[in-house]
């Protein structure tokens, strides 16, 4: 009896550490989205063209400070839903994408959402759009997801001043007339050169027409060579000239009388 109730304590001691260590587990588990999956972000990179750009918009460490991995995870989120939406829905890279894009939320749930998006508007000019490679924007990710891990929930940051929009240089007034003269002699000699084209084109039509006139003169002054015409010219003047001879004749025959 004393043997049983001994391989019965041992037993119940067995399964009472088991229980714990699968609750320690859990615990880790259910506290913090972050699992193994992350491996599988080295093998969506290799799955995407390395000459790839993903638009990311991000904080950097040095402006975000202890708050970095929080001002990223949204956007982080943000940028993979916008990437999975480039594959199909059969799509192995698609299925792998929201993997992350539910582990980016988890993380994001917990943590205080009211005092996330408050912070986030806090920092809001000091966020950056940019185009990444494939492997710089999922080393991003990666970087985020694990350093969450070891990032306590609550966080509380000031930003620093926002930057001043930088004016553009102030260009002397020498350099700005050197600038202007070219367009100004553009202005200028444009409209010139073509009014000097449209009254050269004006000049060339009206000496073309005028030729053409003083050839149509020159056609319509010329005699017409019709055979009837000049038969009746060479009958008139024979009758002309026999006239004229019996006149002549008429005249000496009256003399003499």
């Amino acid at each position: 009896m004393v043997h049983m109730k001994e391989v019965k304590i041992g037993g119940c001691a067995c399964v009472l550490v088991l229980l714990f260590s699968g609750l320690v587990a859990c615990s880790g588990v259910f506290g913090s989205p972050l699992t193994d999956d992350v491996a599988t972000l080295d093998t969506l990179r290799e799955n995407i063209p390395k000459d790839y750009k993903i638009r990311v918009r991000y904080i950097s460490k040095n402006v975000g400070g202890t708050c970095w991995v929080h001002l990223n995870l949204y956007p982080a989120e943000s940028s993979l839903k916008n990437l999975a939406l480039k594959f199909g829905n059969l799509s192995a890279n698609r299925e792998n994408i929201t993997i992350f894009i539910t582990m980016l939320q988890g993380l994001r749930f917990t943590i205080d959402n009211d005092e996330l998006e408050s912070t986030m508007q806090a920092f809001k000019c000091h966020y950056r759009s940019a185009r990444w490679s494939t492997r710089r924007y999922f080393d991003h990710v990666k970087e985020v997801l694990v350093t969450f891990a070891s990032t306590p929930r609550q966080f509380y940051c000031t930003p620093p001043p926002c930057p001043t929009p930088t004016a553009p240089p102030v260009m002397s007034d020498r350099r700005v007339i050197d600038r202007a003269i070219p367009g100004v002699l553009a202005l200028v000699i444009i409209p010139c050169l073509a009014a000097l084209a449209l009254i050269l084109r004006a000049v060339l039509r009206r000496k073309l027409c005028c030729a053409e006139r003083r050839r149509e003169q020159t056609n319509d002054m010329e005699p017409q060579s019709d055979p009837e015409a000049s038969i009746d010219a060479s009958h008139n003047g024979s009758e002309s000239s026999f006239l004229n001879n019996q006149c002549r004749v008429q005249q000496v025959e009256d003399t003499g009388v």
